[in-house]
């Protein structure tokens, strides 16, 4: 049975991956442990989704 996606699904996964390309910085990777890195970039995706930020960066 195939299950039907809302239409702001594929958005949100955009918006997703834009704020995980928007964390994935020198700076970061490099600063935390991978348990670290893992919660801080949850964290930051999580902030830029509410806040709006992620869909004003282009690929």
């Amino acid at each position: 049975m195939n299950k039907i996606r809302p239409p702001h699904d594929s958005g949100l996964r955009r918006l997703i991956r834009q704020g995980r390309e928007l964390f994935r910085i020198r700076e970061n990777t490099q600063y935390y442990s991978v348990e670290d890195y893992r919660e801080a970039e949850k964290k930051f995706i999580k902030v830029c989704i509410l806040e709006g930020r992620c869909g004003s960066f282009s690929s």
